[in-house]
């Protein structure tokens, strides 16, 4: 069950995990462009996908931008719009992002790669993004993105949950943040490596006790640990913040009570 509801959220979990933050010009507006971006990818990360939207938008109404900058927050616009399921937006503003860099490099590519798993072409954009990772390993975009096709979340054809396991981890280390952070915890989840699981989501409800989706899913997983009591406050939780998960939790109790 729990599988089933955190691969259901993965496409939309990718326009928070892909950020571009840079710019080092000194252009007329620039560094009030730069400082909304930075205002909308916080306003990203907290789930506040509206707010966020309309940061990146004024962000880029800026006159006098770089390229790079233009590209920057194009990129983030078209990230917040998958986030919100405006999937030909966002494809829109992939496109437009990417025509802000040389082709063939890598913020070329990954925004093109964007379009082609928008757009069902999961190969093609695999190819893209592993000679992106070529050009910058360490960057923490290609290695999400490429993280999130290994896990699966675009084809089964693709799906090799220990060579996500890689992509993902360095995603973490590279960002530190709260999405990235998820994808890891739900993949040592699929792997059953519950131990993990259950260290990753305990450090998110720690730290984001407003997400009734850790709540719900660290108690799905230290209910798969036999750590029933624990497992109970967290659903009792989950019903106090929204009692229509009374279902959702009860079948996960009648599939893992067997």
């Amino acid at each position: 069950m729990l599988k089933q509801i955190i691969s259901s959220k993965f496409p939309f979990l990718i326009a928070g995990l892909i950020f571009v933050l840079f710019s080092c010009n000194s252009m007329p507006g620039e560094e009030d462009a730069l400082k909304l971006n930075q205002d909308g990818v916080a306003l990203m990360n907290a789930g506040k996908y509206d707010s966020a939207l309309h940061t990146f938008v004024e962000a880029g109404k800026i006159q006098l931008l770089s390229q790079s900058t233009k590209g920057t927050i194009y990129r983030n616009i078209a990230l917040t719009y998958n986030s919100l399921d405006k999937i030909d937006s966002s494809i829109h503003y992939s496109t437009l992002a990417a025509k802000c860099f040389k082709k063939n490099s890598y913020d070329y590519l990954i925004n093109m790669a964007d379009v082609d798993l928008l757009t069902g072409k999961t190969a093609a954009a695999l190819s893209k993004l592993l000679k992106a990772a070529d050009q910058y390993p360490d960057e923490m975009s290609v290695n999400n993105s490429i993280g999130l096709i290994y896990l699966g979340e675009f084809d089964e054809e693709h799906m090799d949950l220990k060579k996500a396991l890689v992509y993902n981890t360095r995603a973490f280390e590279i960002a530190g943040d709260r999405v990235t952070e998820e994808v890891l915890a739900s993949n040592y989840y699929k792997l059953e490596d519950y131990k993990n699981a259950e260290f990753h989501y305990d450090h998110l409800l720690e730290n984001h006790p407003d997400m009734i989706s850790y709540f719900l899913y660290g108690g799905m997983i230290k209910h798969k640990l036999k750590k029933k009591t624990e497992a109970d406050k967290l659903f009792e939780k989950v019903m106090a913040m929204d009692s229509s998960y009374r279902y959702t939790i009860e079948e996960f109790r009648e599939e893992n009570n067997k």
